[in-house]
């Protein structure tokens, strides 16, 4: 996939996943964890600008890229003890997690509920920050199924072309992540996301949370909810979408690197 990441297959909550390390073994450690219909790929921008100082872990989550796609096993808990096997596996001590939409939801609850896990948690743009999906279970669950099976019938290349505007190796990647991606995961979308309204007042570890741009009224919603956050801040980013770091990325970046500067030093 990526020619100089170390690749490897862990047997993690029941499932394989296919997991990567690169960066500085002597460095900190972080687990990225990608959003929904992505794979680990899709981080190649940030890991360049953090593998010279971090230990850097990625996974593909269950259904997506090279991982086992099993039948069931997609609820939060499920996919919470997916990323705790991939921390165990590689004796990772307290990493930073840094997630993506459904990867930064995981984050979040795993640094709720498992405690001592995550010495930070970076959440771009979190799933589950409103609790009033605009579907019921099933019909979400269709519109993905649907969704997957009509990007199986267009090659990598075709879909990549959609993101030519991007750089050309994520452009790459989000093509691959199409085409890998399994129907199964429509489960992930009937789960939905739990909210997080009720994840942050549990997490005790520093986090940052950014957020796409927004109008006033979501923005004091966000704002409410990151109250909570007993070591937390949220930014919202100017310009940005959903897809914060490929809309926006020297912004984010520069307030990733100060929170992972900064809490290091601490």
């Amino acid at each position: 996939m990526v020619p100089d990441w170390e690749t490897a297959s862990v047997d993690a909550n029941g499932t394989t996943l296919q997991c990567y390390r690169t960066g500085n073994p002597d460095g900190p450690p972080a687990v990225l964890l990608h959003g929904f219909y992505d794979n680990a790929a899709c981080w190649t921008p940030l890991v360049r600008d953090l593998d010279s100082e971090f230990d850097l872990t990625l996974y593909d989550a269950r259904g997506h890229g090279g991982s086992d796609a099993p039948d069931d096993g997609y609820a939060m808990e499920d996919r919470v003890a997916d990323l705790a096997g991939v921390v165990e596996a590689f004796d990772l001590d307290s990493p930073y997690l840094v997630g993506h939409s459904m990867g930064a939801s995981t984050a979040a609850w795993a640094a709720a509920t498992r405690p001592g896990l995550t010495r930070g948690v970076v959440l771009e743009d979190p799933a589950g920050m409103y609790n009033n999906p605009d579907r019921g279970p099933d019909e979400r669950a269709e519109f993905v199924d649907e969704r997957v099976r009509e990007w199986a019938e267009i090659s990598a290349a075709e879909h990549a072309a959609e993101y030519d505007h991007l750089d050309s190796d994520l452009a790459d990647a989000l093509g691959r992540a199409r085409v890998q991606v399994r129907p199964q995961i429509r489960e992930i979308a009937r789960e939905g996301y739990p909210h997080l309204a009720d994840a942050f007042p549990d997490i005790d570890c520093p986090a940052l949370v950014l957020r796409a741009d927004r109008e006033t009224e979501k923005r004091i919603v966000d704002l409410d909810m990151a109250d909570s956050l007993e070591h937390g801040r949220l930014v919202h980013v100017p310009d940005a979408g959903h897809t914060i770091l490929r809309d926006e990325y020297d912004a984010a970046y520069a307030e990733i690197r100060t929170f992972l500067e900064r809490h290091e030093r601490d």
